[in-house]
């Protein structure tokens, strides 16, 4: 298997981010999920998923799910001290794949990206953000929570410019767009750099999802 993706973790916050994956156009096939335990591997095989049983922390283990050629890494485990050294062992391993880590404190972040993380998801830090702006303002606070429920309501969506768009701003787009990554930048929709869009630029935006039409009933 050559860039494919490994997920480290299948408890919530793993199953969660694979789901989200696929539901942007990862393909099931393209996974491998690493975890200690044998019920929450024959659980993500059941979903259509590759599974290594084992310590992440190990590089042997790392190696059985070929993290070495892997493209994208995500590091979903339950202590920080464990996704460090995760972090790190994968790193070693693979210094060209995108790795994102997830964190329980965000005070152990810094130290994630230092270990190699090109991205840290703080999730103690991320709830209480939605929770107090929940709190100061109920209908922000809704609009967060459909945001990051994937296949639903609203979602956040990278796409490539099309020939339509191209020559255009961010404005006059029929989606709503919230920033422009052009090359390794990440731009803001209004930022004067943006200028007009480019045929080799990515939008990242905000669309609804149409509501799944009930399935014909079986005769």
């Amino acid at each position: 298997m050559r860039d494919h993706t490994v997920v480290v973790g299948f408890g919530t916050k793993g199953r969660s981010a694979i789901r989200t994956a696929c539901a942007a156009g990862l393909r099931k096939e393209q996974v491998v999920v690493i975890d200690p335990g044998a019920k929450a591997i024959a659980a993500a095989t059941a979903e259509g998923y590759e599974g290594v049983v084992g310590d992440a922390t190990r590089s042997d283990v790392l190696r059985k799910a070929e993290v070495q050629r892997a493209g994208r890494i995500i590091i979903a485990t339950d202590r920080d001290d464990t996704a460090v050294l995760v972090v790190l062992t994968a790193r070693q391993l693979n210094p060209r794949a995108k790795i994102v880590a997830a964190a329980r404190e965000e005070e152990n972040a810094p130290l994630l990206k230092q270990s190699g993380a090109d991205e840290v998801i703080t999730s103690a830090g991320a709830a209480g953000r939605l929770m107090g702006l929940s709190v100061l303002s109920p209908a922000a606070g809704v609009i967060m929570d459909d945001l990051m429920r994937q296949g639903s309501g609203l979602d956040i969506v990278e796409r490539p410019v099309t020939k339509a768009e191209s020559g255009r701003s961010p404005r006059e787009t029929d989606d709503l767009v919230v920033s422009v990554v052009r090359g390794h930048r990440i731009l803001a929709y209004d930022d004067p750099a943006v200028g007009v869009l480019e045929l080799t630029d990515r939008l990242v935006t905000i669309v609804r999802v149409p509501p799944e039409r009930p399935s014909a009933p079986r005769l």
